[in-house]
């Protein structure tokens, strides 16, 4: 049985002060990587195994205090095969 595999990136935008508790709230969350970051912009990596999932992180990540917005830059998704993660 195959299963899919979603990766997407996104550019959050983040007030200065608050960009150390806006990091350590993204790095909590379980399927979330961050890439990039200065004083108000950050690059983080999501995967998951479903859109709705990916989402769901997304909108996460906009209601955490200081968030200005999260911009979707990138979205992949393939089909994994048995024994692929």
């Amino acid at each position: 049985m195959s299963k899919e595999l979603h990766v997407t990136s996104l550019v959050v935008q983040v007030k200065p002060e608050q960009m150390s508790n806006v990091r350590q709230a993204i790095m909590k969350m379980e399927n979330a990587e961050l890439s990039v970051n200065d004083e108000v912009k950050l690059v983080v990596v999501l995967e998951g195994e479903t859109q709705k999932g990916l989402l769901s992180d997304i909108e996460t990540i906009n209601h955490i205090e200081g968030v200005l917005s999260a911009a979707m830059v990138y979205h992949q998704s393939e089909m994994l095969e048995e024994g692929e993660k």
